[in-house]
């Protein structure tokens, strides 16, 4: 390095919104400083061992490395352009710096450019594009979430390739700066080598020190205090030693520190004595972790305890392998509302440390549950003030216990901005993904990518599934032992209902069976009509499997495939009791295309009618009609379950929901004692031959439906022994092999293999690369194709408001106006209030992307709700306040009806 010089405090870093600049070589101190703390009281354990590994270094010497490259993170803003964005400074006051005429460039691209040919003279091996001075200066330059590619000709000449530089008095001050910097973080050597794992986390740990520090009020609270007059070293050596002694409170307001599990059985995690899958794992995991991460693979039948065996494994798992915590994936909204409640209760008894809860989904800050502690959305923690800051963009994976959907999770190894980050909010805690079942092929492809990455990380992982086929569990767990550098190692087939646990260090694994619940589940298949519009008629049926609900009691649900066949379904049902004498049973109606606040008190009540606890709450007759919505979501329990026709492993998730609870027994009619009971609605012509209304094929694989009415149709006696015949059927059903290629049905096998072959193809490109396999950080990022990419495909969906019209012509949101100027006024500063938010947002409803097509001016969201981000994508509809007039949007004219939600006049199925 070179000898030590005065720094220009002149030179700043941040200035927006303070009263002063503050000084470049002040923020550059405090952003090492929080990577210090963040290092002691933050990374669990594991990781510190881990990161330390894959930069060739003992944890005390990682820990000053990065401290240093956190102190060169913004060096970029050592250059003209930037200097010159505060006007209150302007280039005026930097005295003997020349201007230069040159085209601006951001400071993070400045930093990429310059810092490679820096590090190689101050002895980092140079050379491959994997070497540690290439290797560390695109890390620094990716500080804003984005690598920008490796150039040749910027390493060897960076002040010619980038002139916006600036040279003299600049290229002085940026040597200055980093001499002070190494100086001050203990003269860190280079390291032997910078992996691409290791050289991701370090980028995700140095972005996070930078936002802690960059905080307004940090900032202000630093200037208050006081600044060092000079920039040499012993002003800039106090300042530090200042900075260190603000983080403790500043990590601990942000809700950032480390957490412990309570030690213990099973028994004291939970308040009732464990089955024979919970047991197992109590008795026979412990000798295979041994300080190994490892991935367990648990598949059981539904309502088995798989959840608690996963809490009580994880934390066996997280206390062996220095990574305690949880991130707990699932495939919807609905399902991780509903985990939540069981994790933060699982918190409240078993955890110490910090200890804050994030549920992490686009609606999560709507649900009035996640406010119980503090005032903040969406987090549950013992600090309110710890809530604030994880509560912002892209922090909730950093908490220590976070549940949301998978997307959050998949994100991470998308090509797109901040993956590292979200990369290093998965590591450091163990990893559960429940319902694995419920994800099609492309998002299977980006979870094997995430899993190959989270074995290279050794972070344990926990995989939870009722109807996993085998093949597809085998290529998950596979993917993980290639992460962990095991690409020959054979992953056995787990026995249904058991687990297999795979590490590195255990091999040939043995896959465990457990004990589970035996019972017999009755399926019967009855033939639909399909009348003139395409649509089943399914009422002739449905009146005769519900007449014992009508005549004798019982609770009874009917699930749809899309919503506009359960609205119809429910209409139809209105009528036929209608026609009936006497009591009649209510019907109900459940899917997601209701107001969300209406939707949220529907899946209460349904909670409360036909859950567990329901007690003297649960009717003593009672249909509901749904869709997909209670298929995973919701633990509801009735007496007979009447389903559409859909993929096999989907109809045992229905089933599921039938005679569930063993408490309810004594509740059942008489018709329905002893008797677990499927009913399957199968659409056929008048010749009796299988057809599929023309709205189902875009739900499900027709191959899939065809196998499983196959399957269904050769059972023997319709019977389905639980567990015994479960994972040879779904196994059957999705064999990717054809069973006779001169079936007339082969064409469907074909369009479904080819759909999953590009849908793996697909999430091939849009995921970045495997650990090992990565020439330059920029392969992680995006390019402008590859910015299209998403963690589902065909999900293009979007939110419509339904208003109507009051008496003054002002729009209405019931009885309240709809807030179209921000209520939230502070100087020049506008913006809309959270309750205002709350309001539109709890009226919002989900609506497919084709809806959306051709929507007219008056469909736009207010011109005043483009600067917010929770507002501006919206859609507004005017309805009539009795919901007989329609509304349109798009080339559809739709109604908003209270027991009916959005309703599509314009066509009778999605």
């Amino acid at each position: 390095m070179d000898n030590l010089r005065d720094i220009d405090l002149v030179l700043w870093g941040k200035a927006r919104g303070l009263s002063r600049h503050y000084p470049l070589a002040c923020h550059l101190l405090d952003a090492a400083a929080a990577l210090e703390a963040l290092w002691d009281d933050y990374l669990a354990p594991g990781l510190r061992i881990y990161i330390a590994n894959e930069l060739g270094r003992s944890q005390e010497q990682a820990r000053q490395l990065l401290s240093f490259w956190a102190a060169l993170h913004d060096i970029g803003k050592c250059m003209p352009c930037f200097q010159a964005q505060d006007q209150r400074i302007g280039l005026s006051q930097h005295i003997g710096y020349p201007t230069v005429e040159a085209e601006r460039k951001g400071h993070a691209y400045a930093a990429h450019v310059w810092l490679g040919q820096f590090l190689a003279t101050a002895g980092y091996k140079a050379g491959r594009k994997s070497s540690p001075a290439i290797r560390v200066a695109q890390l620094l330059g990716g500080h804003h979430g984005r690598f920008y590619e490796f150039s040749r000709t910027e390493f060897i000449d960076p002040l010619g390739s980038l002139p916006a530089l600036g040279m003299s008095k600049w290229e002085e001050q940026r040597r200055a700066i980093a001499a002070m910097m190494h100086e001050l973080t203990e003269r860190p050597a280079p390291p032997d080598k910078v992996s691409d794992s290791g050289a991701a986390l370090a980028c995700g740990l140095i972005i996070l020190a930078d936002w802690l520090v960059s905080q307004d009020d940090y900032l202000r609270g630093r200037i208050d205090t006081g600044l060092p007059e000079r920039g040499d070293l012993d002003g800039l050596k106090q300042h530090l030693q200042h900075s260190r002694a603000t983080m403790p409170s500043l990590l601990s307001e942000a809700g950032l520190g480390q957490l412990t599990f309570k030690p213990g059985g099973f028994s004291d995690d939970f308040p009732f004595e464990p089955n024979d899958l919970q047991r197992s794992i109590g008795e026979r995991l412990p000798s295979l972790i041994d300080g190994t991460p490892g991935l367990l693979l648990i598949t059981a039948p539904m309502g088995e305890g798989k959840t608690e065996a996963a809490l009580y494994a994880g934390r066996l798992m997280g206390t062996a392998a220095g990574m305690p915590g949880y991130f707990i994936g699932l495939p919807t909204m609905a399902t991780s509302d509903q985990m939540l409640r069981r994790v933060d209760d699982y918190r409240r008894r078993r955890i110490d440390g910090a200890d804050s809860l994030t549920l992490l989904h686009g609606m999560a800050w709507l649900n009035d549950a996640y406010t119980a502690e503090g005032d903040e959305i969406g987090i549950i923690t013992r600090d309110p003030v710890a809530a604030r800051w994880l509560r912002g963009s892209k922090r909730g994976l950093l908490a220590n216990l976070a549940v949301g959907t998978i997307d959050q999770a998949l994100m991470a190894v998308l090509r797109g901005r901040h993956n590292v980050l979200r990369m290093l909010g998965l590591v450091g805690k163990v990893f559960v993904v429940d319902e694995v079942h419920a994800y099609d092929t492309y998002m299977q492809g980006l979870l094997k990518t995430l899993l190959r990455w989270l074995g290279a990380l050794k972070v344990p992982v926990v995989l939870l599934s009722a109807t996993l086929p085998a093949a597809v569990g085998r290529r998950l767990a596979q993917a993980y032992l290639e992460g962990a550098g095991c690409r020959g190692q054979q992953v056995p087939e787990v026995v249904y209902p058991g687990w297999v646990y795979v590490s590195p260090q255990t091999t040939a694994p043995d896959p465990v069976h457990v004990k589970s619940r035996e019972r017999t589940l009755h399926i019967e298949s009855h033939r639909v009509p399909i009348i003139a519009d395409g649509r089943p008629d399914r009422i002739g049926v449905l009146s005769k499997v519900l007449a014992p609900v009508v005549r004798d009691g019982g609770c009874a649900a009917v699930i749809c495939n899309t919503v506009a066949e359960a609205q119809l379904t429910y209409l139809s049902l209105q009528g036929w009791l209608e026609d009936l004498d006497g009591q009649k049973p209510p019907v109900r109606l459940l899917h997601s295309r209701f107001e969300a606040y209406r939707r949220e008190e529907i899946t209460e009540k349904m909670v409360n009618q036909f859950g567990k606890e329901a007690g003297n709450d649960r009717p003593p007759a009672a249909i509901l009609v749904a869709t997909q919505v209670i298929e995973q979501s919701l633990d509801l329990d009735f007496d007979v379950v009447v389903s559409d026709l859909a993929p096999i492993a989907l109809l045992f998730q229905r089933a599921g929901r039938c005679q569930r609870h063993p408490a309810l027994d004594a509740k059942r009619p008489s018709w329905a004692q002893g008797v677990m009971r499927l009913v399957v609605l199968t659409p056929s012509d008048q010749n009796g031959v299988l057809v599929f209304p023309k709205s189902w094929p875009f739900v499900y694989p027709k191959a899939l439906l065809r196998r499983t009415h196959d399957v269904l149709t050769g059972l023997p006696n319709g019977e389905v022994a639980i567990p015994g015949d479960i994972q040879d059927l779904v196994n059957r059903v999705y064999d990717e092999d054809f069973d006779d290629e001169n079936s007339p049905s082969i064409s469907d096998d074909v369009d479904r293999l080819a759909d999953e072959q590009a849908k793996a193809l697909y999430a091939e490109m849009a995921s970045i690369p495997a650990p090992g396999y990565i020439g330059q950080l920029s392969e992680l990022s995006a390019d402008d194709f590859v910015t299209e990419y998403s963690t589902r495909l065909g999900s293009e969906s979007g939110r419509i408001v339904c208003c109507t019209v009051g008496a003054d012509g002002k729009l209405m949101l019931g009885e309240e106006s709809l807030p179209i100027e921000p209520a939230g006024r502070k100087d020049k500063r506008k913006w809309f209030t959270k309750e205002q938010v709350r309001l539109i947002m709890r009226h919002t409803i989900p609506v497919p992307g084709t809806w959306l097509r051709g929507s007219s001016v008056e469909n736009a969201a207010p011109p005043e709700w483009a600067d917010s981000p929770h507002l501006r994508d919206l859609f507004v509809v005017k309805v009539s306040a009795d919901g007989r007039t329609p509304g349109s949007i798009g080339n559809r004219s739709v109604q908003l009806i209270r027991d009916l939600g959005l309703f599509d006049a314009s066509a009778a199925s999605v």
